[in-house]
């Protein structure tokens, strides 16, 4: 089975490597490596996400915000594996992030017809609300 390697880091960027050249695909509007025909997506988008996202007490409490970066392994199926903490905050938020893409859906990767295991990074942003 293929894996591709999708990094998708600070403002949904990414960087694709062809001919050991960077390239930026402009419809897309970042970067990928090993890009297949059609990335990773998840139903709803990052705006259904956030909407369930559940801010921490002890984050809220002591004022805490910023990106939790998760790197987890979207299957042939769309479901989640292995979701890992690459950038931590602490305070309950890299639980929190996690729950979020564990109990989020995608559609997989495809490649050449074929639905294909990609590995993404997802950012999941804690802003607390302004008073």
């Amino acid at each position: 089975m293929k894996i591709l390697l999708i990094l998708i880091i600070i403002s949904n960027y990414c960087f694709t490597q062809t001919d050991s050249t960077l390239q930026i695909d402009e419809e897309l509007g970042f970067q990928c490596f090993a890009q297949p025909d059609s990335l990773p997506q998840l139903i709803g988008g990052l705006d259904s996400l956030r909407s369930r996202l559940d801010y921490p007490v002890e984050a809220i409490q002591n004022r805490i915000e910023g990106n939790v970066y998760v790197i987890l392994t979207i299957d042939t199926s769309g479901m989640v594996l292995n979701p890992k903490v690459l950038k931590s905050l602490g305070y309950g938020c890299d639980e929190e992030a996690i729950r979020l893409v564990i109990t989020s859906k995608f559609l997989p990767a495809v490649d050449k017809g074929e639905k294909v295991k990609c590995q993404i990074m997802i950012p999941i942003n804690f802003k607390l609300p302004d008073k």
